[in-house]
C-alpha cells in the first residue's frame, strides 16, 4: 500500500503531460511528481493561450505564390578567403533615414518538396552604408541561421533604433550552404530585400551590385533586380479577419488579348493623388498561374469633369507594361496630380492558352496620396464586368469587393505593418516550440531521475510499459483522423475549384454554337480532377473491404489518363495479388502517374502497353509506347531520370529503360517484395535509353 501515493501522482502528472503531447514521458516518483508537475502545468496553460493569439496573424503559405526569384550569387567556396567579401549591395538615390530593415529568403521548389530558405546563409552581418561605403551602423550579425528549426521562411525584421541616415544596404555572407541544384557550388540568395523610412520601402527599385559572385543560368527567375522589385513568395499583405462576401472582380472573357477592359474610380470629390497600388485576384482554379488577370499593359487617366465613363475627358497620367506579379501588389509611382476620376485601363489583357479566354481580374484597386488610401469605400465600376458569379467557398466576383479594403483572404494592410505580424507570429512559435522542449526535457529528467526507484513501483512501471503507449497510439490515431479530415476538407475545395472552373467554362460555351476547344478543355480538367482525387483518397484508405488492390487501380488510373489512346493493360495472376505497404504505394503510384503524364506530354504515342506481373518475389511493371523515342543525347543529361529516379529508389527498385529516336520508350520498374533498408537502389539504361523529362 505505500506505492500508493507514488501511483496517484504519477498517474495525475502523467495525465497532464499527455494534454501537451507527453503521453510516452513518465516517471514514478511522488517527490519528483511533487517537484515537477506544477511547471509542467505552467507550461500546459501558456501554450493554450499562444494558438488563439496565432489565430489572427498571417501565415507563412507553402504553395508557391508565382512571381520572381529574388536575387543569387553562385560561389565555389563555402566562405569568403582572406581580403575579399560574399556580398550584395543594394543602393537608393537619395539618403534617407532608415529605422527597418526587412530580409526574405528565397524559396525554391524542386523534386524534393519546398525548400523554404534557398541560399541563405549560414552566418551573415547586414550593415547600412553612406554614400562613400563606410558603415553607418551594424544592423545584425546572424549565426546559424539553418539551424532554426522554427524560422523556415519567414522574413528577418530588423528594427534600426535610433533610426540613421544611410544610402545602401550591404548583406555580408560569411558561412554558405551548398547548392543542392549544383555539384560543387554554394549559393547566397535572397527573395526581396527591403529597407524602411517610416512606411516608405526606400529600396523599390534600387541599384543592386553582387560582390565576388557568378550569376545563375536562370536569369528570367534569379535575377540582382529581382532583389528590390517589391516581390516576395510569402503572398499578398493579408492579415486574417472575418468573413467577406467578396473575393475580386473580373472582366467579361475575351477572345483575344488585345481587346481592352477598363475600370473606373469615383472618388467623390477632386483629391490629390501620387500612385496606384493594384492587388492581383487569387486565381479561381489550381491548374492556372498565380496572377491570373493581371494585365501586360496598362494606362491609368484621371478627369474632374463628368461621369466616370468614356464620355468623360480623360488625361493619360501613366502608362506601363507589366510583368506578371504573381501573388503580390504592384505599386505604380506617379507625379502627384489632382482629380476626382480615375480610369484603370487594361490594354492588353492576360491570356494563359490560345484556348482560353483574355481577363482583366484583380482583387483590389488603391487609389494613394502618400500611405492613405482615396478608393477606400468608394464606387468603383466597369461597362463589362462580369456581375455575381460564384467563386470558391461561397463568394463572389463583383465590382464592389475592389474599394472594400479585402485581398481575397483578408484585411489588406501596408507592408510594412504585414511584416511585423509576421515576425510577432515567428516569436509566438518560437515561444511554443521553447515550451514544448522544455516540458519534454522536464520530463525526460524526471522519468531518467525515478528509474532508481523502479523496483520500489512496479504498478507504476507496469502502467508505463502498457497503458501509456496504448493511449499514445489512440491519441495518435486521433490525430492522424483529424489529419485526413483536414485533407478531405481540402479535396472539397479543390473540386469546388475545378467545377467552378467548369461552371466558367460552360457558361462560355454556351453562348456559342458547336464543338469548342473550351468545351475540351473542361473535359480535361474533369478527367484530372477525377482521376486526382481518386488516387488520394485511395491511399488515404489503406485498408478496408470496400478497397480495390493495387494493379486493379492502377489499371483504373491509366485508363482515365490514357483514355485517348489506345491502351491495353494486362498481369499475370499473381501480379493481381500484389499489395505492396502504404509508403510504397504513393512511391510506386506516384512512379506511375509521372510515367504516364510523360507519354501524353512528350512521347506522341498513339498506343500504350502495361504488364503487371510477380515473378519470385519481384513486382515488375512494364510501361511502353511507340512514339518519338528519346535522342541518345538526353540520356546523359541528370535531370532527364529525376523524377522517376526518385521514386524507384523510394522503392529499392531497379530501374531499365529502354528507348531510341522513332522505336518508342519502355520502362521496366522491378520491386522487390521484401526489401532490405540498406540496398542500394539499381538503374540500368540500354540501346541509347531515357525517359521522357
Amino acid at each position: 500500500m505505500s506505492c500508493i501515493p507514488g501511483l496517484i501522482g504519477f498517474l495525475a502528472l502523467s495525465l497532464s503531460a499527455a494534454d501537451v503531447g507527453w503521453a510516452d514521458e513518465a516517471g514514478w516518483d511522488v517527490h519528483l511528481a511533487e517537484r515537477f508537475s506544477g511547471r509542467l502545468k505552467e507550461i500546459k496553460k501558456e501554450l493554450a493561450t499562444l494558438d488563439p493569439q496565432m489565430k489572427d496573424l498571417p501565415a507563412i503559405p507553402i504553395d508557391d505564390q508565382g512571381g520572381s526569384g529574388g536575387y543569387v550569387g553562385i560561389y565555389t567556396l563555402a566562405t569568403p578567403p582572406a581580403n575579399a567579401r560574399f556580398a550584395v549591395e543594394v543602393r537608393w538615390s537619395k539618403s534617407a533615414v532608415v529605422d527597418l530593415v526587412a530580409l526574405v529568403p528565397a524559396r525554391l521548389y524542386d523534386a524534393k518538396g519546398l525548400d523554404a530558405q534557398y541560399g541563405l546563409p549560414d552566418a551573415f552581418t547586414v550593415e547600412l552604408l553612406d554614400a562613400e561605403g563606410n558603415v553607418v551602423r551594424l544592423v545584425a550579425e546572424e549565426r546559424n541561421t539553418t539551424a532554426n528549426p522554427v524560422r523556415k521562411g519567414h522574413p528577418f525584421l530588423y528594427q534600426v533604433s535610433p533610426p540613421v541616415e544611410a544610402v545602401a544596404l550591404r548583406i555580408s555572407a560569411e558561412r554558405l550552404n551548398q547548392d543542392s541544384e549544383g555539384e560543387k557550388a554554394f549559393v547566397h540568395s535572397w527573395a526581396e530585400a527591403m529597407v524602411f523610412e517610416g512606411e516608405r520601402n526606400v529600396a523599390l527599385g534600387a541599384e543592386v551590385r553582387s560582390i565576388g559572385g557568378g550569376t545563375s543560368s536562370a536569369p528570367w527567375h534569379w535575377n540582382a533586380p529581382f532583389l528590390v522589385d517589391g516581390q516576395t513568395p510569402l503572398g499578398l499583405p493579408e492579415i486574417p479577419a472575418e468573413e467577406h462576401g467578396n473575393v475580386g472582380w473580373m472582366s467579361e472573357g475575351r477572345e483575344k488579348a488585345s481587346e481592352s477592359a477598363s475600370l473606373y474610380v469615383d472618388l467623390g470629390e477632386p483629391v490629390s493623388m501620387d500612385a496606384v497600388r493594384l492587388i492581383p485576384a487569387k486565381k479561381p482554379t489550381s491548374d492556372l498561374p498565380s496572377g491570373w488577370g493581371f494585365p501586360k499593359k496598362l494606362s491609368i487617366a484621371v478627369s474632374d469633369t463628368g461621369e466616370s465613363g468614356d464620355a468623360a475627358k480623360w488625361t493619360v497620367i501613366s502608362e506601363k507594361e507589366l510583368v506578371n506579379p504573381g501573388h503580390n501588389p504592384v505599386l505604380l509611382g506617379l507625379n502627384p496630380v489632382r482629380a476626382r476620376y480615375v480610369r484603370i485601363k487594361a490594354t492588353e489583357l492576360w491570356k494563359a492558352f490560345d484556348a482560353y479566354p483574355a481577363y482583366f481580374a484583380l482583387s483590389e484597386v488603391e487609389i494613394l496620396s502618400g500611405d492613405k488610401n482615396l478608393a477606400l469605400g468608394k464606387a468603383v465600376s466597369s461597362p463589362d464586368g462580369m456581375q455575381n458569379l460564384i467563386a470558391p467557398g461561397g463568394r463572389f466576383w463583383s465590382s464592389a469587393a475592389l474599394s472594400d479594403g479585402y485581398g481575397p483572404d483578408g484585411h489588406l494592410v501596408s507592408t510594412r505593418e504585414w511584416l511585423g505580424q509576421l515576425d510577432k507570429r515567428l516569436q509566438l512559435e518560437s515561444r511554443r516550440y521553447a515550451l514544448q522542449t522544455e516540458a519534454g526535457n522536464l520530463v525526460d529528467g524526471w522519468r531518467r531521475t525515478g528509474q532508481a526507484g523502479i523496483a520500489l513501483l512496479v504498478l507504476g512501471g507496469a502502467f508505463l510499459i502498457i497503458a501509456l503507449p496504448i493511449r499514445y497510439r489512440i491519441h495518435a490515431n486521433r490525430e492522424l483522423v483529424k489529419v485526413r479530415e483536414r485533407i478531405a476538407g481540402d479535396l472539397h475545395d479543390e473540386v469546388g475549384s475545378n467545377l467552378g472552373s467548369i461552371q466558367m467554362f460552360a457558361d462560355l460555351a454556351e453562348g456559342r454554337s458547336g464543338p469548342s476547344s473550351e468545351l475540351k478543355r473542361i473535359q480535361r480538367i474533369a478527367a484530372e480532377t477525377v482521376s486526382a482525387v481518386r488516387d488520394i483518397v485511395w491511399l488515404l484508405r489503406p485498408s478496408g473491404d470496400h478497397r480495390i488492390g493495387t494493379v486493379e487501380h492502377l489499371r483504373e488510373t491509366a485508363s482515365i489518363m490514357l483514355e485517348t489512346l489506345d491502351c491495353k493493360f494486362s498481369a499475370n495472376e499473381e501480379g493481381w495479388q500484389v499489395e505492396l505497404p502504404e509508403e510504397a504505394n504513393r512511391d510506386l503510384f506516384l512512379y506511375f502517374r509521372e510515367a504516364l503524364h510523360n507519354i501524353m506530354r512528350h512521347a506522341k504515342a498513339a498506343k500504350v502497353e502495361i504488364r503487371a506481373e510477380k515473378n519470385d518475389n519481384i513486382f515488375r511493371l512494364v510501361i511502353a509506347d511507340d512514339g518519338v523515342g528519346i535522342d541518345p543525347d538526353r540520356l546523359e543529361r541528370p535531370a532527364t531520370f529525376r523524377a522517376l529516379r526518385q521514386r524507384s529508389e523510394a522503392l529499392s527498385a531497379e530501374l531499365k529503360v529502354d528507348s531510341s529516336p522513332g522505336n518508342g520508350t519502355r520502362l521496366e520498374l522491378s520491386v522487390p517484395l521484401e526489401r532490405k533498408r540498406k540496398r542500394l537502389p539499381k538503374f540500368s539504361n540500354s540501346t541509347q535509353s531515357a525517359q521522357h523529362p
